[in-house]
């Protein structure tokens, strides 16, 4: 018996090297005259925006740049792009960049057709369809291009714009952009699409369009990120990696995630005093996650364990699923991430409080295959400060 379930994704998408220059064909088929392009210094500084403009014009699209992005935005600064682009004449919006210049650039474009500021849309919602929005990301991990919330920060936690009108009209994933990203954004940005995929197929919302994704994503991520880690001109394997990152994008917009993204989230609460990147706060803990889940969803996580890498033929179903923990460890030890709560300056006696925290995101909790109680986020805690899985530690 197979449940009911509906599937959204952006109204288009263009992949391929070289894509981004049909940037300005899209924006002018959608009414674009002039367009404010949201995106961060950095990139700003590799040229990109300048390029882009370049594509724009040649559309008769008139554009300016807003390079005031950063990274895990505060929901100020979301505020601020709103204000500008509705104080600069501008009737449509292009985010270019990572997750946090695309997730401002949604607030934009909902800003030029509704009233009011973010926290009043994530409390009370919108009305109007976003004026003509291009997603065009620059990592490959975040998704962001390809899902329907935008993240903000608040003094106090993480807080979510959700919205199915937060689609663009078109997201354009161009492996030439990700080239010039630096080896630890490739593994942080490519980690973090990996946990998209594998979160949203333990989540309690998958289906089968997107349990086919999340496999297809986990293959390429476990093909290619190596890859594309050792070698940022390899294109073959940015090619690799931008692909999985917009099929784990397009799983987390219609199953979400679990509690990895609670448990990422865990660290950024003002008592914690702890600022870890996006991706990289999710994959500390990710492996325990698994762990956690793994008995709840046996042939899933034998599943996993098998795309990862793991040989489980022969095993019993129990200890293939149990494997697939041990495959996301050894990911992090080749991409020279943290595989401990140990290294990233976690104290012992924070764990509590980490606990508890998961607890705050019960959204995440909801779609968790097993039940979320504090007793075993304690537990998960404790063996992600250690960084021993325990079935690393029944071994011993």
């Amino acid at each position: 018996m197979f449940r009911n379930f509906t599937f959204r994704t952006a109204n288009k998408i263009s992949f391929g090297t070289g894509t981004i220059n049909e940037v300005g064909a899209e924006l002018k088929a959608g009414g674009a005259t002039n367009t404010m392009i949201v995106t961060d210094k950095t990139i700003r500084g590799a040229g990109w925006a300048e390029k882009i403009q370049a594509i724009l014009k040649a559309s008769d699209i008139q554009s300016t740049v807003w390079d005031k992005a950063e990274s895990e935005p505060s929901v100020e600064i979301g505020d601020k792009a709103v204000d500008a682009a509705r104080s600069g004449g501008f009737d449509s919006v292009l985010g270019l960049g990572g997750g946090s210049a695309m997730d401002i650039a949604k607030a934009a474009a909902v800003g030029l057709t509704n009233e009011g500021h973010i926290m009043g849309w994530i409390r009370g919602g919108f009305s109007k369809p976003l004026a003509p929005l291009a997603l065009c990301p620059t990592t490959a991990g975040t998704g962001s291009e390809v899902s329907d919330t935008a993240v903000f920060a608040t003094p106090d936690l993480k807080v979510g714009l959700v919205s199915s009108m937060l689609y663009p009209r078109v997201a354009i994933v161009d492996p030439g952009l990700t080239v010039s990203m630096p080896a630890s954004v490739t593994a942080n940005t490519g980690i973090d699409a990996l946990c998209h995929a594998i979160e949203g197929y333990q989540s309690v919302q998958a289906n089968p369009m997107t349990d086919a994704m999340a496999l297809e994503s986990m293959r390429l991520v476990n093909q290619y990120l190596r890859a594309a880690y050792c070698n940022g001109r390899d294109m073959e394997a940015r090619e690799g990696m931008a692909l999985a990152s917009l099929l784990a994008g397009i799983v987390m917009g219609n199953a979400d995630t679990t509690i990895g993204h609670a448990c990422g989230y865990a660290f950024v609460y003002p008592a914690t005093k702890l600022h870890y990147p996006h991706g990289y706060a999710i994959a500390i803990t990710l492996p325990y996650v698994m762990e956690y889940n793994a008995i709840a969803q046996i042939e899933k996580h034998a599943t996993i364990a098998e795309v990862l890498g793991e040989e489980i033929e022969g095993l019993p179903l129990r200890d293939a699923a149990f494997m697939a923990p041990l495959a996301f460890k050894k990911l992090l030890q080749d991409l020279r991430l943290p595989m401990s709560l140990r290294e990233v300056d976690v104290e012992k006696d924070m764990i509590p409080m980490l606990a508890r925290n998961v607890l705050k995101s019960p959204n995440h909790c909801r779609r968790n295959p097993r039940e979320v109680t504090e007793e075993g986020m304690l537990e998960l805690f404790q063996h992600a400060f250690e960084g021993k899985l325990a079935c690393e530690q029944e071994e011993e």
